[in-house]
């Protein structure tokens, strides 16, 4: 099967790993004992599967792109399996839980993905980081690339959408929690930089970010070159220089928990 990853995963493992932030948080809302069984959905190179592996879960990392699974990282207690969120190669209640990091945009029904994420989990949840397409942060990004902001809302379900969807439907209960970005992050995704603008001038950078696939060069290379007039001209350090100074920012990362 060929995925969007396909095309522009190829150096994705040279700017994404796994935040021990992300990682961390990602434990605590599981709430499950070392040795549960895990399901990775949208896996990628598996920078989380692995983080969870050395955490003493046995994970199965599912990821349709051959690419990103060429890059994938191993691990003893780690099994890759090609396959797609809305139809998973697993019998029911084959889990404990289920987890899925920035990977919902790129599903082609979500509301399918989230009933077969449901089927093969027992009683422990699901645990999503996402976007949050609705929150107004304002972020300085959006003022270079405002393709972005259609993006996101064409990518990505509202949260209150999904909420009336797993509870109408699937019987489950949500809530959600605010992850403000730490200025270090390590998992470089599209707002990773925002008190480092420098970073979206390097191809690298980019190439792991899914949204600047979707918007013409012509876009990009327009707003890049206002970016680097701005940084340049000292314009964006005028604007937006005093978020150097802060520790983390909240510009709409958030963590699902999903439970019966």
């Amino acid at each position: 099967m060929t995925t969007l990853y396909d095309s522009i995963g190829k150096t994705y493992s040279k700017t994404r790993a796994a935040d021990p932030r992300i990682t961390k948080r990602l434990v605590d809302l599981l709430q499950l004992p070392s040795g549960s069984c895990l399901l990775d959905i949208g896996a990628g190179t598996g920078n989380y599967s692995l983080a969870l592996a050395e955490h003493g879960y046995h994970v199965t990392a599912l990821e349709p792109s051959r690419i990103m699974r060429d890059q994938g990282k191993q691990h003893s207690r780690l099994t890759w399996i090609e396959g797609l969120a809305e139809d998973l190669p697993f019998e029911s209640e084959s889990f404990d839980a289920v987890v899925m990091t920035l990977c919902i945009h790129h599903f082609s029904d979500w509301r399918k993905a989230f009933k077969e994420a449901s089927r093969v989990s027992r009683d422990g949840p699901i645990i999503i980081l996402t976007f949050d397409p609705d929150f107004e942060s304002r972020f300085w990004l959006f003022d270079y690339f405002p393709d972005f902001v259609k993006i996101d809302r064409e990518w990505l379900p509202q949260i209150a959408e999904m909420r009336d969807y797993l509870s109408n439907t699937l019987g489950l209960s949500m809530s959600f929690h605010r992850f403000p970005l730490p200025s270090d992050i390590m998992d470089r995704f599209a707002a990773a930089g925002w008190a480092k603008p420098e970073l979206y001038l390097n191809d690298t950078f980019r190439s792991g970010i899914s949204s600047f696939a979707r918007i013409s060069e012509e876009r990009v290379e327009s707003g890049l070159a206002k970016l680097k007039e701005d940084l340049d001209s000292g314009s964006w350090n005028r604007k937006f220089g005093y978020l150097r100074k802060y520790g983390s920012l909240d510009v709409g990362y958030v963590f699902l928990e999903i439970r019966n």
